[in-house]
């Protein structure tokens, strides 16, 4: 049967609710934010495919110089975003994503010429550094710890959900900036929903295993991930009592955001980018 999210959370003890978008939009460059973060004044945005440079088929914000893109176009592209942030262009933090679980924690944007350190989620404490990493269906979460003046980003696919990306983040920032997991809030971002986001029994097993039938359905001998859900559970279990969900999938909605599945494979990838201010 298929799982509701009504039916699971009124059963638990935190805050979840579909979250209130706010769309803003600067020059052409068009770009999500929730309700809660907007309150609490956390730069943040989650970036949709318009207002860039980049040809067909990365039309046209795409962020990545790794799908064939050029290196000119992206650069042109993180431009038009740090413009529409009111941010300077050199005050991003990016890693390499590797679909793994290693966090990075930093104090500083990444210098020009600097490798990427590969890794799925990151994490500062220092205003003016704005975290930034891509997505093309896979989860993108972001938290802020409102006490202790932390904000968070993680990239959750299939492989970070199932190694608990996410709650390695949460205890990350327990350890190294004293955060509670009571004064974190969550938001996740748009990504492919479970109705189009079908894996085989190789993947479909481990998620049985670890989550049930809370995240993953069985139907017509075909099975179905609910990323989101499974990632709100992590979420849950690390004591984060303020999740948000921004109800968007990228696959259905494939003119404004970039999709791995929908345009097997030849897409970009949009941004995902938070920080604090002064």
């Amino acid at each position: 049967m298929f799982l509701r999210f009504t039916s699971f959370f009124s059963a638990l003890d935190f805050i979840f609710n579909k979250g209130i978008m706010t769309i803003r939009t600067y020059q052409g460059v068009s770009y999500l934010t929730g309700e809660s973060f907007n309150q609490c004044g956390v730069v943040h945005g989650f970036f949709m495919r318009h207002g860039g440079c980049s040809p067909s088929p990365w039309k046209s914000l795409n962020m990545a110089t790794t799908v064939g893109d050029s290196q000119d176009n992206v650069a042109q592209n993180r431009l038009r975003i740090a413009e529409s942030l009111s941010i300077n262009h050199d005050q991003f933090y990016d890693v390499w994503q590797v679909h793994g679980n290693k966090i990075v924690l930093t104090d500083k944007p990444r210098s020009a010429g600097k490798n990427h350190i590969q890794a799925d989620a990151i994490a500062t404490d220092r205003e003016d550094v704005y975290l930034l990493m891509l997505f093309a269906d896979c989860v993108p979460i972001m938290v802020y710890d409102c006490r202790k003046r932390v904000v968070g980003i993680a990239h959750a696919g299939w492989k970070g959900t199932l190694n608990n990306v996410v709650g390695r983040l949460i205890w990350h920032m327990q350890e190294a900036y004293g955060s509670e997991p009571k004064d974190i809030c969550a938001l996740i971002g748009p990504s492919i929903c479970r109705d189009h986001y079908q894996v085989g029994g190789e993947i479909a097993k481990p998620f049985n295993n670890k989550f049930k039938e809370e995240a993953i359905i069985s139907k017509d001998g075909k099975f179905f991930i609910d990323l989101r859900l499974a990632n709100m559970i992590h979420l849950k279990n690390e004591g984060v009592l303020h999740i948000e969900m921004l109800d968007v999938c990228t696959f259905c909605k494939n003119d404004d955001w970039f999709s791995h599945r929908a345009e097997k494979g030849r897409t970009g990838r949009f941004a995902a980018v938070i920080g604090l201010q002064k």
